[in-house]
């Protein structure tokens, strides 16, 4: 099975807003980070992928082309879960939309523990 062809993508707005975008494919993913730096302030969003509601990687603009990443596998549906689960989660930052798209295009064709474990080579996020 094709792990990339499961994935379906959303913008995730600074207000709570969410967007479904349908499935993905990777070739569209560098337009789709381009198109999140280009938003304007007052309708800020970053862009998500998800192989299921409880398995994701977002990424969100920091400026200067660099990206803020953050991914969580939840393990329960309870808001309290999720809110606990935080800590656990993934962060990292990339610097250009170069690597952005070589980080989606990691967690699209890799399964989850081998998306983690390479992960743990990303920078952190600050």
């Amino acid at each position: 099975m094709n792990a990339a062809a499961d994935l379906r993508g959303y913008r995730v707005y600074d207000d709570g807003a969410v967007e479904q975008l349908g499935p993905v494919p990777t070739s569209r993913l560098g337009e789709l980070l381009a198109q999140a730096q280009a938003a304007p302030p007052e309708r800020a969003y970053g862009i998500g992928l998800y192989r299921d509601e409880r398995d994701f990687l977002e990424a969100r603009p920091l400026g200067h082309g660099a990206f803020a990443f953050r991914s969580e596998r939840l393990v329960r549906d309870s808001l309290l879960a999720r809110l606990a689960q935080r800590g656990d989660a993934l962060s990292f930052s990339v610097s250009s939309v170069e690597q952005a798209v070589a980080a989606f295009v990691c967690y699209a064709g890799l399964a989850r523990d081998a998306f983690e474990r390479k992960a743990a080579d990303f920078p952190k996020a600050r």
